[in-house]
């Protein structure tokens, strides 16, 4: 029998935003009494919170008949920390998309810019535009009702009921106003962050409950999405009978540093986690890339969710191993011309992220590093010392030196191109090649010291178990 996911194990959402063009403005601090107020303004507010379900859950139905909103098929969630340099591009391409019926949660990571506030703006945006009504027709976004009472057993806290109220009484209101509710809820991440878990797994949890859709899509605030491609991906991964499909996105990168470590990098995942084997039912690895991690909403449930992945800092791996090791099919691709995204802006991102990352990534980081210094040394040695072997003709001695050049070469081009970078990406890769080395051994030093950041959070890691302990600094954010 595959793991159910325990009810009590998923954080409640704490809504900052409305679901509905009519927002309830300043949400997120509504919890308590103004919460309340929500439940008595739909006649809910004096039943305990199992029968103020049941109510909402009958006014949903209500409203939902009344607007004509389609059940979305697909439930896209987008955790968000400061991240309002990228939010409002990732948003737009997602509420452009047609041929399904999908919702979009935005979870705010408790950040300190203006994610949120940018994430209902571009809401507010997309129900105003002239075609933002038309969205049933053209099979985009319609949120639909939160989980029925019906469906599954209640066992929520105050604030979960109170959610609920918020986000059906911006839908009555809708009804009343006779607009269709907007394609956009945006909720705050339950605070403070529960020990033991990192803030990703639970922003993600934080929106799992008022997720309708039969398939759950994560994305990162700095993807985006090409026209078409949430419903290509949903057929693709049901012609395919996958549970799980993961898209590497196509990485762009700008500047020296970004062209020089990146195709290095993502040259060596491919190594590592190559698609068809990871895809491969009879073989054991198993990985995701969490920027596009497409899952069945029953089998998210059954392997645990992110609640069972919450300690690990690579909750998409983690993730993946637990899908592929229940028996369920994983199907990872690139996902050139679906999908793409700038995943770090410059060397100072990239060395706190990669930090976090590589030692997980790749658990022999010392070895790793010493045969790409080694590779460095040999591609930037070997050409002159051809060149001179030829001019002063050296005999054999050339011809070897020259042979050694190209195969060295040869050799760091082919494994460079599986990144499918641009050409002078490519070409700038083995400049990289020494703050690869730099990054992997710092990563190793990192969490064998035990201690790890990431966009402003400290986290203490288990040298043992790759796992998060807890909170370093219980006091931040």
């Amino acid at each position: 029998m595959k793991p159910a996911i325990p009810a009590s194990s998923t954080p409640t959402a704490s809504p900052t935003g409305s679901p509905a063009r009519a927002a309830v403005a300043g949400a997120g601090a509504e919890t308590g009494s103004s919460a309340r107020a929500a439940d008595k303004a739909i006649g809910c507010g004096d039943l305990d919170c199992h029968a103020r379900a049941l109510c909402i859950s009958s006014i949903e139905e209500a409203a939902v008949a009344r607007t004509g909103a389609e059940k979305p098929k697909l439930s896209v969630i987008i955790p968000a920390r400061d991240e309002a340099a990228n939010i409002g591009r990732c948003l737009r391409s997602i509420l452009a998309q047609q041929g399904i019926a999908f919702q979009v949660i935005v979870v705010d990571d408790h950040s300190t810019d203006r994610t949120a506030e940018i994430a209902r703006q571009v809401a507010e945006e997309f129900a105003a535009a002239p075609d933002g009504g038309s969205a049933a027709q053209s099979g985009a976004c319609q949120p639909g009702p939160p989980t029925r009472a019906a469906d599954k057993a209640i066992g929520c806290g105050d604030l979960d009921c109170h959610a609920r109220a918020l986000y059906i009484s911006s839908i009555e209101e809708a009804a009343v106003a006779g607009a269709s509710p907007a394609p956009v809820i945006v909720i705050e991440a339950r605070r403070p962050l529960p020990a033991g878990w990192t803030g990703k797994a639970n922003a993600i949890s934080s929106a799992v409950p008022l997720a309708e859709g039969d398939w759950l899509l994560f994305t990162d605030a700095d993807t985006e999405h090409a026209p078409g491609s949430l419903s290509a991906a949903v057929r693709e991964a049901e012609q395919h009978g996958a549970d799980l499909l993961s898209l590497s996105p196509e990485q762009q990168v700008e500047g020296f540093w970004e062209r020089t470590l990146m195709p290095v990098i993502f040259a060596e995942l491919a190594s590592a986690f190559r698609p068809r084997e990871v895809s491969d039912p009879t073989k054991s690895v198993a990985a995701a890339n969490g920027q596009y991690l497409l899952i069945r909403r029953a089998v998210y449930q059954a392997v645990g969710g992110h609640a069972a992945v919450a300690q690990n800092l690579l909750e998409d791996v983690a993730l993946a191993r637990r899908v592929k090791g229940a028996g369920y099919v994983l199907r990872f691709r690139l996902g050139k011309g679906m999908v793409r995204t700038r995943m770090y802006r410059g060397l100072r991102q990239m060395r706190e992220g990669w930090t976090k990352n590589l030692a997980l990534l790749f658990p022999d980081a010392g070895s790793l590093a010493y045969r790409r210094l080694t590779e460095f040394v040999v591609l930037v040695a070997l050409p002159p010392a051809a060149a001179a072997a030829w001019i002063a003709k050296a005999g054999p001695a050339r011809y070897a030196l020259l042979g050694a050049a190209a195969a060295a070469w040869g050799n760091f081009l082919r494994r460079t191109r599986q990144a499918h970078f641009d050409p002078l990406s490519t070409a700038l890769a083995f400049c990289g090649l020494p703050l690869f080395a730099s990054l992997l051994l710092g990563s190793a030093r990192a969490h064998r010291e035990g201690q790890v950041e990431w966009k402003g959070r400290n986290y203490c890691v288990s040298p043992a178990s790759a796992k998060i302990e807890e909170r370093c600094h219980p006091g931040q954010h």
